[in-house]
């Protein structure tokens, strides 16, 4: 098989920024050799069903094909990561109602300040992710883009920056039915703890409630765990489809 070299960079460039993005492949924990190895073996892999890229021989042109396919990477793998931040966010939001944003610390395999709910929502989402085998059908997805989106070749259009926008909405509508039923209970609690304060003022109701919150939202975790995995695994799942009407948007 003969390489061409430039298809070869232009076609490395978009799957490397995809693969150092996108969460499961962008762990920390992972070896920077076996990036490097995956998005090379990948590129190969791709270059054997892609056409060769008509570029011209002039630096200054493959450098501009080089930042666009850059860019498009960067795009499709913060698109990924849009998905998981969508659970963060709705594990943040119960952390917050619970009381339990101020005990926040940093995560190192996330590389952010992390609350505990949700780095238990982010790790079962990942889970989720390699258990429904949802890495095999975002690489097709990436594999895929060549033929939707060939190499050199992007068109930004009013219809693509409205779908962008509509991802971003899309992702706070998820987070916040993904924690509404937690929001809810603790909510119930807040309202119990209201009444009792009233009906007997003799109780501390600041020092009992969180103990008593953070009890709850354990039992109740615990109770909805198994409805909580599976609408994680329906966000997780669109991530492939959101992927590729992502790249209808940018296609000529």
């Amino acid at each position: 098989m003969t390489i061409h070299l430039q298809t070869y960079i232009l076609i490395l460039i978009r799957v490397t920024t995809f693969i150092v993005v996108c969460p499961g492949f962008s762990y920390k924990g992972l070896s920077n050799i076996f990036k490097v190895a995956l998005s090379m073996i990948l590129s190969l892999l791709i270059h054997s069903v892609v056409p060769n890229a008509e570029v011209a021989n002039d630096l200054f042109f493959l450098l501009f094909a080089a930042i666009y396919e850059a860019f498009l990477g960067l795009a499709m793998g913060y698109l990924t990561k849009l998905v998981f931040a969508a659970i963060e966010i709705a594990g943040q939001l119960v952390d917050f109602q619970v009381g339990f944003s101020m005990a926040s610390v940093y995560d190192p395999a996330m590389g952010i300040q992390a609350s505990h709910y949700g780095r238990v929502y982010y790790w079962l989402s990942i889970s989720v992710f390699f258990i429904l085998d949802l890495h095999h059908r975002v690489i097709g997805a990436t594999i895929n883009s060549f033929a939707v989106i060939p190499i050199g070749d992007l068109n930004i259009t009013g219809s693509g920056v409205e779908g962008i926008i509509t991802l971003f909405s899309t992702a706070f509508e998820l987070a916040i039915n993904l924690a509404a039923p937690m929001i809810i209970v603790v909510l119930v609690i807040d309202v119990v703890l209201g009444v009792i304060s009233k009906t007997v003022p003799q109780i501390n109701v600041l020092m009992l409630g969180m103990p008593i919150k953070s009890g709850v939202s354990y039992f109740a975790t615990l109770t909805m765990l198994a409805w909580i995995i599976g609408r994680i695994g329906n966000i997780v799942s669109l991530m492939p489809s959101y992927l590729e009407d992502f790249l209808r948007l940018f296609a000529l």
